[in-house]
């Protein structure tokens, strides 16, 4: 018999079977994305700053999409009509097997790890590069005050105005022998 719990979890079933397509469309467009991603550094061999953007945008619609699927649509949520009543719950059931709901839901989430374990893998190469940048800052910072240590020991203002123009009007050293 067809009453208004019936619909309703017809409805419910019917609205996350659709929204599933949608975000099944989303996902497959997202790998296909990470793909031209990896095949541009894989003959480059370069992981250039648009690159960096893309993977940025696809980390944060990554983690979008995850949350969309399990919030939005109550994919992991039974209808309250169907919570209340063993009838519905069958229909409930009998709908979502039919339209393969889980199995359909369980890809999507393979494809949406499949990008977070990419996307892990290439903001690891980044800290990495990042990290390298940052020791080569901090080892030429350490050359700098060494080599101003030394002279200030020997009585050298290297960054003294008098000292620089002197230095390039008269190249002489002070305390040369003429």
């Amino acid at each position: 018999r067809l009453d208004v719990h019936n619909i309703s979890v017809i409805a419910t079933v019917m609205a996350q079977t659709v929204a599933l397509d949608h975000y099944s469309v989303k996902v497959d467009a997202m790998l296909a994305t990470f793909s031209r991603l990896n095949s541009n550094v894989e003959k480059t061999g370069i992981f250039d700053s648009l690159e960096k953007n893309n993977l940025f945008k696809l980390v944060a619609l990554n983690n979008t999409l995850f949350t969309d699927v399990i919030a939005k649509i109550g994919l992991l949520e039974r209808s309250e009509t169907a919570w209340r009543n063993l009838e519905y719950t069958q229909i409930w059931e009998g709908l979502r097997d039919e339209f393969e709901v889980e199995d359909r839901f369980e890809k999507i989430e393979f494809k949406l790890n499949l990008v977070q374990l990419n996307t892990k893998f290439f903001l690891e190469i980044l800290a990495n590069q990042k990290s390298n940048t940052l020791e080569w800052i901090i080892i030429v910072l350490i050359s700098l005050e060494i080599v101003v240590g030394t002279c200030d020991l020997c009585g050298i203002q290297p960054f003294n105005s008098a000292f620089l123009s002197s230095s390039l009007v008269n190249p002489k050293v002070e305390g040369a022998s003429s």
